[in-house]
């Protein structure tokens, strides 16, 4: 009796070493990513100023890096969301155009990408540039798929505010 119990002790430890060696485990995924922001034409972003003048052009950086616990490649949507902008321009940092969705009902511009996501993933990032035409705050959002938990969703809130007077007042 001693050694079937000694016999499936053992068996169980090599199943769970052989478990944990094999990476059968469920995968798990961390995202990192910002909202940067630029008034002069894209030369320096920063993500402190977040007050536009209407009529000034904005460029907006986002930057997102989904990883896993799996050396394997994998593949995570991932979705922007502009509100109350129609899109001016949007790019990848290669030039490469992205196409945006339109909903005229909601008035939402959205910009889908996929990530790769692996133990060692590559930040992605684009560009998007846009005129706000009238005073008021838009918030953009940044959402991963159901495989990434929603802690990792990020928000931004641009204001827009009327433009300052040139002259002095007497």
């Amino acid at each position: 009796m001693k050694r079937v119990k000694r016999f499936s002790a053992l068996f169980l430890v090599a199943v769970l070493v052989m478990t944990a060696l094999t990476g059968c485990g469920k995968t798990e995924y961390t995202a990192t990513s910002g909202f940067f922001y630029s008034g002069d034409k894209g030369h320096s972003y920063g993500d402190g100023t977040k007050e536009y003048e209407i009529g000034e052009t904005v460029y907006m950086k986002v930057k997102f890096k989904v990883t896993s616990n799996k050396k394997k490649t994998s593949q995570v949507k991932v979705v922007l969301t502009i509100p109350n902008v129609e899109n001016v321009d949007a790019k990848y940092m290669d030039g490469q155009v992205i196409t945006p969705n339109f909903d005229p009902v909601n008035n939402v511009t959205t910009y889908e990408f996929t990530a790769n996501a692996a133990k060692e993933s590559n930040e992605q990032e684009c560009v998007v540039q846009f005129v706000p035409n009238a005073a008021g705050s838009v918030t953009m959002t940044l959402v991963y798929d159901d495989n990434v938990d929603v802690s990792y969703d990020i928000q931004s809130t641009l204001e827009f505010v009327e433009q300052k007077s040139d002259s002095m007042e007497e």
